[in-house]
């Protein structure tokens, strides 16, 4: 090999879009990167713990700091450039790194997904949504336990990487049904979250905010479609070191925007939002700490104050503003209704025991007669 042949521009040019491909996937990795561990640090400020979506998302960052190399080091061996430029070696260590890289590229999209889904697990504690996020976990597990053995072994043993001269299955019709059952996926996280959070009782506003959080992921669509698009000549080897660069540079984005797009729900805004419809008790009790202090949300000011005296069930009066007459007073209990599968094992994924917070609030209005005379 060359030494001149291993050597990466750092300047784009008709002729090499290697700098292109490295900038661009490097990029995503660190805003990636950044979004993660703004994710974890908002999760661990909220709840002082990880939990398992967390875990996959974590999972999902570390496959993706793996496909960003892999696509490097194609880049160092002829990514970008004509492959008549090329020595031997170097087309070898391309197609090596290529075939990694895809690999890698559908675990990590397969995880930042599994994120998503055991989110709105445990946002919602209706029967029906947890059955529908079981169904596309499973869906999720059925799509990458195919795909990836599908792209493991596409090309005869023992040279399972080399796609120009080996003879492979058709690895248009692989990135076809990869590509379509991950948009199908992604459609599926944008409506179960839209259908859960719709139902919560909360203000239009705040829904909005919640649901476009989740809809991010229509980027995440988008980036597929392109990806779509840039693998139609996926087939042709004629020059494919040249070819595949903007394919590369798609596969990043959208590997990147699965990742961000999965942690955009933790940001600030959301956690407001979902709040005030849906809340976990040990958050309650964490927020409470002692009488008499108030309970202060996840960004907000605090908004009520306990009372030394709480009710048999579990139920904790709740001091409010009156109703603007001099006799009239208003209480409001906190009721913990603990789930009733105590046994579901993602129940305790994100606390030890989650439960559902029932607010009921109750006025009594009295009045006494007027001084005598007065109408």
């Amino acid at each position: 090999m060359n030494s001149t042949d291993s050597q990466v521009s750092l300047h784009d040019s008709p002729d090499n879009h290697g700098a292109v491909v490295n900038i661009v996937s490097w990029f995503l990795l660190i805003c990636s990167s950044l979004l993660v561990f703004t994710r974890l640090g908002t999760k661990y400020g909220v709840s002082k713990s990880f939990h398992v979506d967390d875990g996959f998302i974590v999972v999902s960052l570390i496959l993706c700091i793996g496909q960003t190399i892999a696509t490097s080091i194609g880049v160092a061996n002829g990514l970008g450039r004509h492959r008549d430029t090329l020595s031997s070696g170097n087309i070898v260590v391309f197609q090596k790194s290529y075939y990694a890289a895809n690999v890698l590229f559908v675990a990590s999209l397969a995880f930042s997904k599994l994120a998503v889904i055991f989110f709105i697990r445990v946002i919602s504690p209706i029967d029906l949504h947890r059955t529908l996020t079981w169904i596309l976990t499973a869906a999720t597990l059925a799509w990458s336990f195919s795909s990836i053995p599908m792209l493991l072994f596409q090309c005869d043993t023992p040279r399972v990487w080399d796609a120009f001269t080996n003879k492979c299955i058709d690895q248009q019709a692989i990135w076809n049904y990869v590509n379509a059952v991950s948009i199908i996926i992604d459609i599926c996280l944008i409506w179960l979250p839209f259908v859960v959070v719709w139902n919560l009782q909360t203000q239009l506003q705040r829904k909005l905010v919640v649901t476009s959080c989740f809809a991010t992921r229509l980027l995440t669509i988008a980036a597929t479609g392109w990806q779509v698009k840039e693998a139609q000549g996926i087939t042709n080897h004629q020059d494919a070191t040249f070819t595949y660069w903007q394919l590369a540079v798609a596969v990043s984005l959208v590997q990147s925007l699965g990742i961000m797009t999965a942690c955009t729900p933790y940001l600030k805004p959301f956690l407001d939002s979902l709040e005030s419809g849906l809340m976990r008790s040990d958050d309650i009790r964490r927020r409470a700490n002692a009488t008499g202090k108030s309970i202060t949300g996840y960004g907000r000011q605090g908004i009520s104050t306990f009372r030394s005296q709480s009710g048999p069930t579990g139920a904790s009066p709740n001091e409010l503003r009156n109703l603007g007459h001099p006799n009239a007073t208003v209480t409001s209990s906190i009721t913990v209704k603990k789930s009733e599968n105590g046994s579901d094992w993602e129940t305790g994924s994100h606390s030890s025991q989650v439960k559902l917070i029932k607010q009921v609030k109750t006025w009594k209005v009295t009045s006494s007669p007027g001084p005598a005379g007065e109408d």
